[in-house]
């Protein structure tokens, strides 16, 4: 009897404790609640609302509540308390108001944080520090809610200093330390200038835009004009560079139709909105010297806006130039040897934007462009998608134009400007590609997920595209994104997945090298694996591919995917184009031999998710370890710089297969190891 009692006694203890360990492991983050714990769901209107960071403003709260539709109110951050709820619950109608400290990226990755944001009709981020919002939120669960809200649910998402810092496709980071306008004016380049770009939140409206706050404590004009040049120059926005710069008791609150509303509580607070004036671009982006963005007077043009407490003047974010309101003024910010000039003029032209551009009738060598409009005269211009370099046609009163003398199967880019006697007007633009000579326009087989809300494609990269698309229903064509690919150079594609729960992925790569429409051919599926990681596979095109623009398919599925076309149950696809170039030049031949007297350990083996590879070096030197599977396929390349002595690599090899493998090291040209290692459970 004792020993029965014995038992049930430690059977009691152990469930006791495991009840506690599982209590304490749900308990792992702070949140505060005001109002009703059951969730609801309300209909809710999107929308984008920043605020400059000092005193809340109650109107745009009060905006993103009416758009909330009277639902759960989100408010996270990094640090502080739950202050914003009784705040938020008592400007409006709303179900509850909930703060979420999410100060780690453990916490970043819990699930239950994860759900209640993207359950939430309103999401704001609280002013903190935007360094620890990358740091913790970037690449985690976190992020793909604020973005599911954004794009999915379309709920109003809003923030106030850092928590509208980020909301950019492009974003100040500050990593190392918060630059100032007399620094960043100075040297565009100075180590604290860290601009994300196309990696975190994906709100469409703001694609080319970077916000900056506090805009009049301190004045930072001068730094938000520098990171704009660096935008352009260094980062791929190129002349679509803009910034929204904020007042600190300003908010600029953008509707789902693109509309932005200034509101503020008095008089002589504004909003900034730069664009580029695309005759003037900066004459001095470099490491080491002071900006110039002069070219006589034109510099970076500025909408100023002045808030009031109903945003009655509002900005077309859709255009950048239609303005609704008295309270606007217009004119440049310019910047020579790192002094910086704000001068306000008259309102810019009046002059209409041609309508309604297309362009059709395209051959290898040419394209007929049609568009509507009532300017005296328009003035066309047009380039090739790789070149920096325009054709500027002869001005014409007629709506229609035909290009001629262009290159077989090349993507062009067109702007066409409408001429009035006020001015001329901002460019109507459209992209097109010149038919390969093969008979006509390539087509291709459709291939699409038929659920892409477990898995889809979060970001692909490779040579200059940067493409931060998120979930998009199964399917998107990104073809009109040209990457410029040398023949037989390794290029690194980046592949960054989402899922709203980790799984495993399965991934496939196609190219169509000889661009006859199909991706069926031989070594034309250039890639493969099962991995809910980010990848970076090389991507070798060879010889035998034709030159000129060929299609890159992408696709990413929770099951095997066998065909490049059709449907299948869970994930996306996305379509892409490469520019290829080369074939001419010889390769130096790599000879196939290990040497041997290289002292190289790799432990442990088997491993189960971590290997591990110890080596020397006697100077810097490039060194590459590339895993194949038993049929030689390659699986994954690892490219790292060596420093001289002892060396020490982790590489991960938990998103492959439990089996053998085998294992080669390059240094340089030459083959310093090989090995077979082994996977386990």
């Amino acid at each position: 009897m004792k020993n029965i009692y014995n038992i049930k006694k430690n059977y009691l203890n152990i469930v006791l404790f495991l009840f506690t360990i599982n209590f304490a492991y749900s308990q792992t983050y702070t949140s505060w609640i005001t109002g009703s714990t059951s969730d609801v769901n309300t209909t809710t209107t999107g929308g984008t609302c920043l605020m400059g960071g000092g005193t809340d403003n109650d109107d745009a709260i009060k905006w993103m509540i009416q758009k909330s539709g009277g639902g759960d109110f989100v408010v996270i951050r990094s640090a502080g308390t739950g202050a914003y709820n009784d705040y938020i619950y008592g400007l409006g109608t709303v179900n509850s108001v909930e703060t979420i400290l999410i100060d780690t990226r453990a916490k970043a990755s819990i699930a239950e944080i994860a759900t209640k944001i993207r359950n939430a009709e309103a999401l704001f981020i609280a002013g903190g520090d935007q360094a620890t919002y990358v740091s913790y939120w970037k690449d985690t669960p976190v992020e793909d809610a604020i973005n599911y809200l954004i794009n999915t649910k379309k709920v109003p998402v809003g923030g106030t200093s850092a928590g509208c810092a980020i909301q950019g496709k492009y974003y100040y980071s500050a990593a190392n330390a918060s630059v100032t306008s007399a620094q960043a004016l100075a040297n565009p380049y100075n180590s604290d200038m860290t601009i994300g770009a196309n990696d975190f939140l994906n709100n469409p409206i703001l694609a080319n835009v970077i916000t900056d706050t506090h805009y009049n404590n301190p004045d930072r004009r001068g730094r938000q004009t520098a990171f704009i040049a660096r935008m352009w120059k260094d980062l791929g926005a190129g002349l679509n560079a803009k910034g929204i710069g904020v007042y600190e008791k300003t908010a600029v609150c953008i509707d789902q139709n693109g509309i932005a509303k200034v509101f503020a509580p008095a008089s002589a607070n504004y909003a900034y909105f730069y664009q580029f004036d695309t005759s003037s671009l900066p004459e001095t982006v470099t490491s080491g010297s002071a900006l110039t963005w002069n070219n006589n007077g034109k510099g970076v043009k500025i909408i100023k806006i002045e808030g009031d407490s109903t945003g009655s003047t509002t900005l077309n974010l859709n255009d950048w130039t239609t303005v609704s309101g008295s309270k606007a003024s217009y004119g440049v910010i310019k910047v020579v040897n790192g002094t910086l000039t704000e001068t306000l003029g008259t309102a810019p032209s009046g002059c209409p934007m041609p309508t309604n551009l297309t362009v059709g009738s395209i051959t290898t060598n040419s394209a007929i462009l049609n568009w509507a409009g009532t300017a005296t005269n328009y003035t066309v211009k047009y380039k090739t998608n790789s070149s920096s370099t325009w054709t500027t046609l002869s001005a014409t009163t007629a709506t229609s134009v035909n290009l001629t003398s262009l290159n077989t199967n090349t993507v062009y880019n067109v702007e066409v400007y409408g001429n009035c006697t006020s001015g001329s007007s901002l460019a109507a633009t459209i992209n097109f590609t010149t038919t390969s000579g093969g008979g006509g326009t390539v087509t291709y087989c459709s291939s699409a997920g038929s659920d892409a809300s477990r898995e889809w494609i979060k970001k692909v990269a490779i040579g200059s595209i940067s493409n931060l698309s998120n979930s998009n229903g199964g399917y998107a064509d990104f073809s009109s994104q040209v990457a410029n690919i040398s023949k037989g150079t390794a290029t690194t594609l980046t592949l960054t997945p989402g899922f709203s729960a980790t799984r495993k992925l399965y991934w496939k790569v196609f190219i169509d090298l000889n661009n006859n429409g199909a991706f069926t051919d031989s070594g034309e599926e250039v890639y493969s694996i099962f991995s809910s990681s980010t990848l970076t596979p090389q991507i070798t095109i060879p010889a035998s591919a034709v030159n000129g623009n060929i299609r890159m398919r992408i696709i990413v599925s929770y099951n095997s995917i066998t065909s490049s076309c059709g449907t299948y149950t869970y994930g996306e696809t996305e379509d892409y184009t490469l520019n290829v170039s080369g074939g001419t030049a010889k390769f130096k031949e790599i000879k196939n031999i290990e040497v041997t007297n290289s002292p190289i350990v790799i432990y442990p083996n088997p491993t189960v998710d971590i290997l591990k590879i110890d080596f020397a070096v006697a100077e810097k030197e490039d060194i590459q370890v590339s895993i194949y599977d038993l049929n030689a396929s390659l699986l994954k390349t690892i490219n790292i710089k060596g420093n001289p002595g002892e060396n020490s690599l982790d590489v991960n090899v938990s998103d492959l297969k439990a089996g053998q493998y085998l294992l080669s090291i390059r240094k340089g040209d030459q083959v310093v190891k090989r090995s077979k290692f082994i996977i386990s459970n």
